[in-house]
């Protein structure tokens, strides 16, 4: 395989991980962000993102000198062939996505192409379905603005969605289930195909809207599984049914598979919520009615807010009272709090007057700037802990959100007298209810 030059703009999880790797396979890569600091320490080999693996893979491409950094977009665009957009497309507050870093990032990439070249712009960010197309239009109205001849020959749009979960980016993009290239252009879509060329992956060349569907199509599927078990699992508490065996069961049949199985206190993250929001608001902008996507979000929502509920139950009144929380970043093995669960939970707790003793192995400098008012508004009554075990002194209460390996095993001793809400079900209720009063979520 042929070294290739990209371009990658966007440093975050997306676009660091899929830059690093491309240089870790041998092409030649250029990373641009406006962010001066973080291209700052990404040039000295420092991370700002927590994700397991990425930097002895980015010490490599660096060590290698496939990667640099720069935050000059005519420097990026004239020294690549391939310019991947990895920027954020956050949910605006009617659901939709908002376009306005993707435009931005269209409107400097045009800035910088004349008449001698031919790039080749691949969206990674994802956007709603139509987006390529418009962007092609958009693209060449820029370039004919400012007088560059036969517009249209001069660059072409990709469309070539993520998969990385986060925790796991690096081994996703290694080792992928598939590559999912969509361009109007056939050859073109096997140019982009073939910078994965190493990797040998399931390859499926689509049309450009088609291939940005898949990516919307994927995630809200996947929310729709996390969010029927919970709703399973709270038919469970009722019926007596155990909701992990009832999970089990149904991951046997490999239609199902037990993926995205697991009931607890919702899913969060930069994808999930907002994916399934946006493709309602596609829906809708088409006249679909789009019921079960909906409530897959209403359901989730509710979720988040259970672990709390089930606290009332045994404390009503929470005023004065101390809860532990283990886990904030809304999963595992990542330093992301966007639209985690403990989120809601913490201002709930706040609100109904309990002191808060929150603890994570790695996010909480994260967590901190989500609560900024929260801290500033209940002072000492919201407490980050170093350790999961100061925030378990003098707590009444501890409810567990993030299921990281650290909470798995831990001195049930401590937990003596205590009600201990379980939100990811990582614990054995017959060893808890010797040590304290346990809940966990559609267990008896």
């Amino acid at each position: 395989m042929s070294s290739k030059r990209i371009a990658v703009i966007g440093t975050g999880y997306v676009g660091l991980v899929s830059g690093a790797c491309f240089a870790y396979l041998g092409h030649k890569v250029i990373g641009l962000d406006i962010d001066e600091g973080k291209i700052k320490r990404l040039r000295r080999g420092e991370i700002p993102i927590y994700e397991p693996g990425l930097d002895r893979i980015l010490e490599q491409a660096l060590d290698r000198g496939n990667i640099e950094f720069t935050t000059d977009y005519e420097y990026a665009v004239k020294n690549s062939d391939f310019i991947f957009i990895a920027v954020g497309t956050p949910s605006r507050d009617d659901g939709s996505a908002d376009l306005s870093y993707v435009e931005s990032a269209y409107r400097s990439i045009a800035r910088h192409i004349d008449n001698e070249d031919f790039k080749i712009i691949v969206n990674k960010s994802t956007v709603p379905v139509g987006t390529g197309r418009w962007a092609k239009e958009f693209i060449k109205s820029l370039l004919k603005e400012k007088g560059v001849k036969d517009p249209e020959e001069r660059f072409e749009v990709v469309s070539n969605p993520e998969f990385l979960r986060e925790g796991k980016a690096v081994e996703d993009f290694m080792k992928p289930d598939r590559v999912v290239v969509g361009a109007d252009n056939r050859d073109v879509a096997g140019m982009v195909a073939s910078l994965y060329e190493k990797l040998q992956p399931a390859m499926l060349i689509t049309d450009l809207p088609t291939a940005e569907m898949i990516k919307y199509a994927s995630n809200s599927f996947l929310a729709t599984k996390i969010s029927f078990i919970n709703e399973i699992a709270n038919i469970c508490e009722k019926t007596g049914a155990d909701v992990t065996v009832v999970a089990r069961g149904m991951g046997l049949d490999h239609r199902i598979s037990p993926h995205f199985l697991n009931a607890g206190c919702g899913f969060g993250g930069s994808c999930f919520p907002k994916d399934v929001k946006a493709l309602i608001h596609t829906a809708k902008e088409v006249d679909g009615e789009p019921l079960l996507l909906e409530s897959v979000i209403e359901v989730n929502e509710r979720q988040k807010l259970k672990p709390v509920e089930k606290l009332l139950k045994h404390i009503p009144d929470l005023s004065g009272k101390t809860v532990a929380v283990w886990g904030l970043a809304f999963k595992p093995e990542t330093d992301d709090m966007r639209e985690a669960p403990s989120i809601p939970i913490i201002k709930q707790l706040l609100k109904l007057g309990a002191i808060v003793k929150a603890y994570d192995p790695v996010a909480t400098e994260n967590a901190k700037q989500v609560f900024k008012s929260e801290i500033e508004k209940y002072g000492e009554k919201l407490e980050f802990t170093a350790d999961r075990y100061s925030a378990l002194k003098g707590a009444d209460a501890l409810i567990l959100v993030t299921e990281w390996q650290e909470f798995k095993e831990v001195d049930f001793d401590k937990l003596k007298g205590k009600v201990v809400i379980d939100g990811r079900n990582i614990w054995e209720p017959s060893i808890m209810k010797q040590f304290c009063t346990y809940e966990s979520i559609g267990r008896p």
